[in-house]
């Protein structure tokens, strides 16, 4: 609470925000990260288009003087364009860029004449993470806006003050606030900022001063140049202006290039294959900028008829008024709007409209949590004279931008070590269908469809190889951890039993165990978190479930689909195996073996699961191995007994608490209590326990673990806990002690826990999403899913990865994704 509080602060008043009722769900703390290959298209096309613009501008009065007729007469335009000085350098602009569903980069409008946002960049580039696109924002803006001054003044040394004046209108709040916020952050430089509003200025000998008594040899504006007629003695201000007395920036002129029309005449240029852009030019501009015409009578019939293929906007119009979006309304409605807006006296535009992308990301809600959402992204791309500096989002529910609906966060670029591979298939229904029947005919697999979605991907998780690195090496750190603490639980299960969730009945079989591998098969669950961190997520010791798709289907789809990339899964057959035979001969010192049961529930999933597994035993060439129902399994005497066979050891593909909270499984325990049947061993249970990691967190600074233990929970492990506390974030996921497939898993602003008990309270994992095409029985679609990378754990070390594409909280109706190292 106390971070969230300060950061408040900061808000309101190191930066000047305008108070609200809901100024604490205006700024999401957690960044949004471009790709490389976005960010750098967003630069690219945003520096070209601000050079062609200016350069237009130049010739405003003389070569492209038709674009005067594209916009809209306003008070004081002739006298505007009709200036003979120099037009002033431009000092900044903003170009609101959106992406669309094929990841190209489109520039919706340009805000030459008082772009603002700048509060919100300096805000964000305070967050301290790599890859800050605004880290540099606010020292690039005092520094441009010093050279100015500096070349325009002549200023003759660094002491010496020169006044600004800060033209706004007071009125507007937030304009205000604004030049509150300028004058703050240039207040050790020898820029004085005037504030000064359109009553406030006045002409003497041909200078222009604020109150009557502070000249002013520079003005900076946030005030419109089509509201001009609301200054006072703003003929003689202009005449100033064109005299050289006052530099006024943005220069009024300016107006020609944020003009909406602006943009139909550049589509003019290209249509008519104009000699005045280079060929360079209009590719450019035909890539970033929506086809654009003027609105003519004679194109009413088609926008009203295509209602959802175009967007009209007036050329003046500003803060999103009098935009009219044609899929937002209804036809009848529409065709009332395009009727009002043709009979009205102001130019318009239709433009064809932009299928912005949803984006995932982070809204700020109550009591300080950040909800996952997707958002329409209007990502502002701010520059200063000709290059890019920064970047703003504003991010938006709604299709159109909102500005009282809207919230901001931090930007950054960063290269993520995963990606998606999709390959281009003209017979992906005919290849899927191959792959799905070699995988029935070779492993019995029947699991086509999770609900109505294929379950089988053709697309690829690719993650690089430092990546997988990182995971072998806290797989085997992770491992340590855990075989050094689990028979400390052992020895102590009247105290931690009631902790981890395992029934006082089943203590004495977690307790006793002939074999000290870690599991015989796990899985270690991972993310990569929305900075590119390497997260654990939890650990399966128990009932690990994939392993056809690890073994089977990753080959099969590498070889029918040629993937050049390396099988992860290559061994993990054999480590299995190796497994396997290293708890069997830990079993052998005390008994003989010769009958090895291989059960499991009669789920389709369960099935070809537990059938891989006992094909792999069957390998070991020494037993005698029957696959069956566990709920055919018999006791006579405290011995076990399958389909008539005694049985010698155990792999249960079944967690090992339903033996207690089923009935009918009760009467298993007492022989498995002897610790010598189960494969997979009974302490297992201690591990898979979600309580685990808070016991984990708990032993921190106790002296259990030493430093480098230590170090490596904080990074890795989400802090867990049994209670809430203040270390714990506002962001957190609630999970039941032994739950699986994210069942009873919920997200703190839900609020459902409050009630529940046997849960425990876990940092959330922001998963990095990534962009993927999903099939059902009747329909794709484009959307976003979370990764979770499966790392198998064969006794005690690494061996094999399975992943998941589902949503954020990872359930049994995920997608499995093969997955490569690049």
């Amino acid at each position: 609470m106390e971070k969230q509080i300060k950061y408040t602060e900061d808000v309101l008043f190191n930066n000047y925000m305008v108070s609200s009722l809901g100024e604490e769900y205006v700024h999401s703390q957690i960044p949004f990260y471009f790709d490389e290959e976005t960010y750098e298209k967003m630069v690219f096309y945003s520096e070209k288009i601000n050079r062609i613009s200016l350069n237009i501008l130049q010739g405003i009065t003389d070569i492209h003087k038709e674009l005067l007729d594209y916009f809209d007469d306003f008070q004081f335009k002739d006298k505007i364009f009709n200036l003979k000085c120099p037009i002033a350098p431009m000092f900044w602009t903003r170009y609101d860029t959106f992406r669309d569903e094929q990841n190209n980069i489109y520039f919706a409008e340009f805000n030459y004449d008082k772009p603002c946002g700048q509060k919100e960049m300096h805000l964000a580039g305070k967050c301290d993470f790599e890859g800050n696109l605004n880290a540099e924002f606010m020292d690039n803006i005092i520094k441009e806006l010093l050279e100015i001054c500096w070349n325009y003044s002549s200023m003759k040394n660094s002491e010496e003050k020169i006044n600004v004046g800060f033209l706004m209108d007071p009125c507007h709040y937030e304009e205000l606030h604004h030049s509150y916020y300028f004058k703050h952050i240039l207040k050790n430089t020898n820029i004085n900022i005037v504030q000064v509003g359109p009553s406030n200025l006045s002409v003497k000998d041909e200078q222009v001063y604020g109150y009557s008594n502070i000249k002013l040899p520079i003005v900076l504006r946030l005030f419109p140049t089509e509201f001009f007629y609301e200054i006072s003695n703003i003929n003689e201000i202009l005449e100033c202006v064109d005299k050289g007395k006052v530099l006024l920036i943005n220069d009024p002129r300016i107006i020609a290039i944020q003009a909406k029309g602006f943009f139909a005449y550049l589509w003019n240029l290209v249509k008519e294959d104009s000699k005045l852009l280079s060929l360079e030019d209009k590719d450019v501009i035909s890539k970033c900028i929506p086809y654009t015409e003027i609105l003519k009578s004679n194109y009413i019939e088609e926008v009203i008829k295509n209602k959802d293929k175009y967007v009209v906007k007036s050329s003046l119009g500003r803060y999103s008024q009098e935009v009219y979006i044609g899929k937002l309304y209804t036809q009848k409605k529409w065709e009332d709007k395009i009727k009002i807006v043709s009979e009205s006296n102001k130019i318009h535009i239709r433009q064809d409209l932009i299928n912005i992308k949803q984006e995932y990301t982070y809204k700020p809600s109550a009591y300080n949590m950040n909800i996952p959402t997707l958002a329409f992204g209007n990502f502002g791309v701010y520059m200063i004279k000709y290059k890019t500096q920064g970047f703003l989002v504003r991010w938006s529910k709604d299709f159109l931008t909102n500005d009282n609906y809207t919230w901001m966060c931090p930007l950054g670029v960063k290269s993520f070590p995963i990606s998606i591979r999709t390959p281009n298939l003209s017979n992906r229904k005919e290849l899927l269908e191959d792959v799905l029947e070699e995988a029935a005919f070779k492993y019995n697999f029947t699991g086509e469809y999770t609900n109505i979605n294929e379950y089988i991907s053709l697309d690829s998780l690719i993650i690089k190889e430092n990546l997988y690195e990182e995971m072998l090496s806290t797989g085997y750190k992770f491992c340590e951890i855990l075989k050094r603490i689990y028979p400390y639980i052992q020895k102590n299960m009247n105290l931690f039993g009631p902790i981890l969730g395992i029934p006082e009945e089943l203590y004495k079989l977690v307790s006793t165990s002939l074999t000290n591998e870690l599991c015989a098969l796990g899985r270690i669950d991972f993310a990569v978190d929305n900075n590119g961190d390497l997260k654990i997520l939890e650990f399966n010791s128990e009932t690990p479930a994939g392993l056809v798709e690890a073994i089977g289907i990753s080959t099969i789809i590498k070889e029918k689909l040629n993937i050049e990339y390396e099988d992860l899964n290559k061994n993990l057959r054999e480590c299995i195996r190796e497994s396997f035979n290293s708890i069997l001969k830990d079993f052998k010192r005390n008994k003989t073996i010769k009958n090895i049961a291989v059960v499991t529930s009669w789920y389709y999933e369960d099935i070809y699961t537990t059938k891989i597994i006992a094909k792999i035993l069957e390998e070991l060439r020494e037993y005698n191995i029957i696959f069956g129902n566990i709920y055919d399994l018999k006791v006579t005497d405290n011995r076990l007994y399958l389909y008539g066979e005694e049985i010698h050891a155990l792999y249960r593909h079944y967690p090992l608490d339903w033996f207690y909270y089923e009935e009918e499984m009760k009467k298993i325990i007492a022989p498995l209590n002897s610790g010598d049947y189960l494969i997979n061993p009974g302490h297992t249970l201690i591990t898979q326990s979600k309580a685990l990691f808070a016991v984990i967190h708990e032993l921190v600074g106790k002296g259990f673990f030493n430093i480098e233990d230590e170090k490596f929970i904080s990074k890795y492990i989400p802090y867990t806990c049994l209670e809430l506390d203040n270390k714990l974030s506002f962001d957190f996921v609630v999970k039941p002690y032994l739950s699986r497939e994210g069942s009873g898993v919920e997200l703190s602003y839900n609020g459902n826990f409050k009630q529940r008990e046997d849960i425990i309270f876990q940092d959330r994992v922001n998963i990095k999403p990534l962009y993927e095409r999903v099939y059902s029985t009747i329909k794709e679609e484009d959307k976003y899913q979370f990764p979770v990378i499966g790392l198998y754990v064969t006794g005690g070390k690494p061996s094999g990865v399975f992943t998941r594409m589902g949503n954020f909280i990872t359930n049994k109706n995920a997608i499995y994704m093969s997955t490569y190292i690049k």
